[in-house]
């Protein structure tokens, strides 16, 4: 995943061409921490290994067809519990090439990184009956400063993650991680910069076009 954050945070993310109002901007990483969803902003790189896996696993990346439901209440959590716990123990954790031409994310190994981890229980749950926008792939910087992929699954109080490095189905504001990038809701093929990382994106952007004025 290394080579994943090092692309991301060379190239950027890609403008969508509307300018923030500076009152988002002035909200601080203590709002950012007590909030019960994941901040977004500005489109991001999708990473070279998701489109890869959206080419292998097309139906995977399609928007949903039909309408769905999220579970409620403790239901969703009970099937977000048992996918994670089933997931975790059924991949059995090894180190795959990060090389871009070599990597793959597949669904459903018997032995896989991350990636295969996160993916797998994001279909799980798809063939589940959750809705695609619900349920979304994010990048991460571990406390080491590892590249990790985790899924994301967005309920109504709250973002919560499924994670192979947790048994546990916690709230992202609990996993104590860089938040970098993660698919958008509106197209499961876009990816938006988030948390702290993409407000400082925008700050810079921003300052940016005021010199440019």
């Amino acid at each position: 995943m290394s080579w994943i954050i090092k692309s991301l945070v060379a190239i950027g993310v890609a403008s969508t061409g509307v300018a923030a109002k500076a009152d988002t901007l002035n909200e601080g990483s203590h709002n950012q921490a007590k909030s019960a969803f994941i901040r977004e902003y500005d489109n991001a790189l999708a990473p070279l290994q998701f489109v890869k896996f959206c080419m292998n696993y097309d139906t995977e990346c399609a928007a949903d067809t039909a309408e769905r439901s999220l579970p409620s209440g403790e239901r969703a959590m009970s099937m977000l519990r048992e996918v994670n716990s089933s997931v975790n123990a059924s991949i059995t954790p090894t180190q795959k090439s990060t090389h871009p031409m070599m990597a793959r994310w597949t669904v459903a190994p018997a032995a896989g990184d991350c990636n295969d981890y996160a993916v797998t229980k994001r279909h799980q749950l798809i063939e589940m009956g959750w809705p695609k926008s619900s349920l979304r792939l994010a990048v991460v910087l571990t406390n080491g400063g590892q590249g990790h992929l985790v899924l994301v699954a967005r309920l109504a109080d709250g973002d919560f993650v499924l994670d192979n490095l947790s048994a546990s189905v916690r709230p992202w504001n609990a996993a104590e991680y860089e938040w970098i990038s993660m698919q958008s809701g509106s197209n499961p093929r876009f990816w938006v910069a988030i948390g702290e990382h993409g407000e400082r994106l925008r700050a810079t952007r921003l300052a940016m076009l005021r010199t440019a004025e």
